[in-house]
């Protein structure tokens, strides 16, 4: 039933059947696919670079994966594991903040608008300006 013919290639093969009043031939179909390039080294250190970018420090990444791993063997349910993760990761992006305002060593907001308020001798919220009442 398989056969060749003599113009194609070995590779390529066909099926015939053949029925009373018909004929049926069956062939491979001859895909040709592109030819994908080979990343050199230097785009595989900068596809590295980037996605290691994205990611938090090792640390972090072991506290996230220990949570992981407590929540996957149900030691903790997963929301209690989502909270404690998200948590952590609002605390550590507020560290971050106040490490970089402590670098440019500003006045705090609160201490800049009472001392604002005193010039302009204002009251504060239920109070009465210089001590009148």
């Amino acid at each position: 039933m398989t056969s060749t013919t003599p113009g194609q290639q070995a590779k390529s093969r066909t099926a015939t059947v053949n029925l009373p009043f018909v004929r049926a031939e069956f062939r491979t179909p001859d895909v040709h696919l592109p030819k994908i390039p080979v990343p050199d080294r230097d785009e595989v250190n900068a596809a590295l670079h980037t996605a290691r970018s994205f990611l938090p420090p090792p640390r972090q990444l072991a506290y996230f994966g220990g949570l992981g791993l407590l929540a996957a063997v149900e030691l903790i349910e997963w929301p209690v594991a989502v909270a404690i993760g998200v948590g952590a990761a609002v605390v550590g992006r507020g560290k971050g903040d106040q490490k970089q305002q402590g670098d440019q060593k500003q006045i705090p907001a609160p201490a800049a608008a009472t001392s604002a308020r005193a010039r302009a001798g204002t009251p504060k919220k239920g109070g009465t300006a210089r001590g009148n009442s």
